[in-house]
């Protein structure tokens, strides 16, 4: 860290690392901040042009701890510094653009809902699951971007990379299967649909849902999955790996 840094910033070191993974997400989407491209830039993340561990860096070096530990929070954003909350959206299979509140309320937005992620992965063709997350990505975009709608997010949270052990599980519809290798192969192939293919900017970002070890449903947020290292590295954590 930087001498001339405060104190909060040295501080805040436990969160750095985790902040330093979205803000690479933010600088990769500044197309989408408040700020002109063409306006005079106030501060070097603002510019374009420079290399993006330059801009997070610089980033990194104007957000208090509050603002670091604000960061990792769901709609992640910094508005003293034009960047715009980012937000979370739901897109297993099709963005999910329900009401004004939360997806599944009334008044929803249409959108293009492909099959459930168990029946696209039923095809075995990681084209289709590429092209099918390209439109959700690109309807993602948009959707957030358009003057008509301008809601949604640039955050996809997707696709599922869980293992479906269990067909009683109550999530086994929004994972590829039980094998971990085709379903990191059919994740890898989803998360570069919503990302695109420019080779600066990604269309959207994708989220893997529900590290780790996430194949039970009642009391899930509290319960103990236990498992040995074996299972650990050659199972759960396969897909996640290939993912990321």
């Amino acid at each position: 860290m930087k001498a001339n840094q405060p104190k909060d910033v040295h501080d805040g070191l436990a969160c750095h690392g985790f902040c330093r993974a979205r803000l690479t997400v933010v600088c990769l989407f500044l197309a989408f901040t408040a700020i002109p491209i063409s306006a005079q830039y106030q501060y070097p993340f603002q510019d374009p042009n420079l290399p993006i561990e330059e801009r997070v860096t610089n980033i990194v070096s104007l957000m208090t701890l509050e603002e670091k530990v604000a960061f990792l929070s769901q709609r992640p954003g910094l508005p003293r510094l034009g960047i715009r909350p980012m937000g979370h959206a739901e897109g297993l299979h099709g963005l999910a653009m329900g009401g004004p509140s939360n997806w599944g309320r009334r008044n929803p937005t249409p959108t293009t809902i492909f099959p459930q992620a168990i029946g696209m992965a039923e095809t075995w063709d990681t084209n289709v699951i590429h092209q099918a997350a390209a439109a959700e990505g690109y309807e993602t975009r948009y959707m957030l971007q358009s003057p008509k709608y301008h809601r949604g997010s640039l955050v996809m949270r997707a696709p599922n990379a869980d293992l479906g052990r269990d067909p009683r599980w109550g999530r086994t519809e929004e994972c590829y299967g039980e094998d971990p290798f085709f379903n990191g192969t059919m994740v890898v192939a989803f998360v570069k649909g919503l990302q695109g293919d420019d080779p600066k900017y990604w269309q959207i970002a994708s989220l893997l849902k529900h590290f780790l070890a996430n194949s039970n449903e009642d009391g899930r947020d509290g319960s103990s999955s236990d498992f040995d290292e074996q299972l650990f590295r050659e199972y759960y954590s396969v897909p996640f790996r290939m993912g990321f």
